[in-house]
């Protein structure tokens, strides 16, 4: 630091702030300040008064702030907390509609005596007689299935639940 600036840093010391502080920083803390005084001050108060307006009248002809880096704009926490939660919500927002099918499986399931249609028909294709989490088929690997009573026949299959909540609805909803 120069001589000059050794100079605006105590300056800025004398109305409380640090190196670095903007312009703005420099008026309202010197305006915040000349109110505190009483309107008829003590020598002593009359003394620190002059210095605080000799301080500010030299800050404002002569103190340009640093530079803010842009690394540091980014970083500033009245910058940052928006864009952070802005992009926390569209976090959620992408990974509910990629996972969508998958929320929409965890949060169906059809009880014991509904009746289910395929979405593309009218008649009803059977009634759910049970549900098993890990029901092992022919081929694959365990995985959770509904056991169905197709309509109008005494047989009973057993189909994966993804099928069911994918490309069934309760027989009474169209």
């Amino acid at each position: 630091m120069g001589k000059t600036s050794e100079h605006l840093t105590s300056y800025l010391e004398t109305l409380g702030l640090k190196p670095g502080a903007s312009l703005e920083d420099v008026n309202t803390t010197y305006y915040t300040l000349i109110k505190k005084f009483p309107e008829n001050p003590t020598e002593e108060e009359e003394a620190r008064l002059q210095k605080v307006k000799h301080a500010y009248a030299l800050l404002r002809r002569a103190y340009t702030p640093e530079e803010r880096k842009p690394l540091q704009v980014l970083l500033d926490r009245r910058f940052l907390a928006p864009v952070v939660a802005s992009l926390a919500a569209v976090l959620l927002v992408v990974l509910v509609v990629m996972n969508y099918s998958t929320i929409r499986l965890k949060m169906t399931h059809y009880e014991s005596g509904a009746v289910l249609r395929l979405k593309n028909q009218d008649q009803p294709f059977g009634q759910v007689v049970g549900f098993e989490a890990m029901h092992r088929f022919p081929t694959g690997n365990p995985s959770p299935a509904y056991a169905i009573r197709l309509a109008g026949k005494d047989e009973t299959v057993w189909i994966s639940q993804r099928l069911v909540v994918n490309g069934m609805v309760p027989a009474s909803s169209q």
